[in-house]
Order: C-alpha cells, then sequence, then structure tokens
C-alpha cells in the first residue's frame, strides 16, 4: 500500500503531466495557426494591398517564431511528458483557425488571434496556480508558464491594437466558436 506522501507525489506527477501535455498540444496548434494563415495570406497575395500583406505577414511570421520556441521549451526544456495521442488533430485545428480567418480579412485574422491569447492567457493563469499549490519543485514549470503566457499576452494586446474596426456580429460568433473549442481541446488533450 502507498504512503500518503506516496500518494502525493503520483497525483501531482499526473497533474504536472496533464497540464504540460495540453499545453505542448496548445503551443503546436499555435504554430499552426500561423502557419495557417501564413498559407491563406500568400494566396491572397495578388488581392491584397501590398502595405496589408507586408503587415499581416510580418505579424504571423514573428508570432510564430515565438510559438515555435514555446514548443521547443516545452520539449527540450521542461519536464518529461506524454505528449497528446491527437497531435496531429491540434496541428490541423491550428491550421484551420489561421487558414479561415486569414482569407476572410485582416480584421478577422486579428480578432481571432486576440481570441486564441486571450483564453490562452487565462489558462495559463489557471495552470500556474494550480501547479503552485503542488509544491515547490514545480517552481521551474510555473517560470516558464509564465514566460509564455507574457508573450501570449503581448501577442494578445498586438492584435488589439491591429485591429482597424471592431469585431462585427459574425466575428463575435466566430469568436465564441474559437473559446469553445479552444476549452475542449485543452479537456481532450489533457486526457488524450
Amino acid at each position: 500500500m502507498k504512503s500518503e506522501v506516496q500518494v502525493k507525489r503520483d497525483y501531482a506527477a499526473q497533474i504536472l503531466d496533464q497540464e504540460l501535455r495540453a499545453s505542448h498540444a496548445g503551443e503546436t496548434g499555435a504554430v499552426f495557426i500561423y502557419r495557417g494563415a501564413l498559407a491563406a495570406h500568400a494566396l491572397l497575395k495578388p488581392f491584397r494591398s501590398k502595405s496589408t500583406y507586408n503587415a499581416l505577414h510580418a505579424f504571423a511570421t514573428q508570432h510564430l517564431k515565438t510559438e515555435q520556441s514555446h514548443v521547443a521549451l516545452f520539449e527540450e526544456d521542461l519536464p518529461n511528458f506524454r505528449g497528446s495521442f491527437l497531435l496531429i488533430f491540434w496541428m490541423i485545428a491550428g491550421f484551420l483557425t489561421g487558414f479561415i480567418p486569414a482569407l476572410l480579412g485582416a480584421n478577422w485574422f486579428y480578432y481571432t488571434i486576440y481570441c486564441v491569447e486571450r483564453f490562452v492567457d487565462e489558462h495559463y493563469e489557471s495552470q500556474c496556480a494550480d501547479l503552485a499549490t503542488l509544491g515547490a519543485q514545480y517552481h521551474d514549470v510555473v517560470t516558464t508558464f509564465t514566460q509564455c503566457q507574457q508573450e501570449e499576452q503581448h501577442h494578445r494586446d498586438e492584435a488589439l491594437d491591429a485591429m482597424t474596426r471592431k469585431p462585427n456580429q459574425a466575428m463575435k460568433v466566430w469568436g465564441a466558436m474559437v473559446d469553445i473549442g479552444s476549452k475542449l481541446a485543452v479537456s481532450v488533450a489533457k486526457k488524450i
């Protein structure tokens, strides 16, 4: 029979594994959001003004680099964890989450990024609070999550600042779908 201390350690390790898996899946999905957006931007380049194209391309390229660095943190610097078995699904979902709004226009794209990053900010906040209760041994993970959270907050604010008009009703429905999808993805990624 396991001691109470061992049960607590096993529980903490299980929670850590789930949180790392969910965030790794999310950061991987984010890489593909920007890849999807860049694909749509490339398709529409002949139909967009040079300034709009350059702004969207620069935004997506810079954010892609940040998201790739987050994936690298999870894969190289954090404790070992079991990745999501559905990682290919998160890649496809991420690609579509970037591709579809980028086809619909700059404001759609920026609003989508705002919605995604608003969710990610709240999710990292919750994760950090939960992991902090598990013990000081997870301080490095909380520190890394906080660093990622700060960069995601910057992405959220940049996206909001880049919008040239308020979201219309269709965009708000899309944003609600993105939020629901993100919550569902976190729940599933923690388990599968």
